[in-house]
């Protein structure tokens, strides 16, 4: 699998970007120095994230195709190599 942990809660993907639990109800998705915070709902043997419809850099500033790209296969790689399952939701919708 290409991921490794860093530390407890925190593992880099292949790609470079790294996951990182954020308190219990986010993460954060970090690439190239910058960082997405998403929120998380943990569930038994799996996890809800909600991602916003237009991706933004904690900043403000709007990801990059190629970020955006990376944003859900890491997570289920992150998620997956951690024992979890992935689901994802549009923030805002039910």
């Amino acid at each position: 699998m290409p991921v490794h942990e860093l530390r407890s809660q925190e593992a880099q993907h292949d790609s470079g970007a790294i996951l990182r639990s954020h308190g219990r109800t986010a993460v954060q998705f970090e690439l190239d120095g910058r960082v997405l915070t998403l929120g998380v709902e943990r569930g038994v043997g799996g996890d809800v994230f909600y991602l916003p419809a237009t991706l933004r850099w904690d900043d403000g500033t709007p990801l990059s195709a190629e970020a955006v790209a990376l944003v859900r296969p890491v997570l289920e790689e992150v998620n997956a190599f951690w024992g979890s399952s992935s689901e994802f939701r549009v923030a805002g919708e039910g």
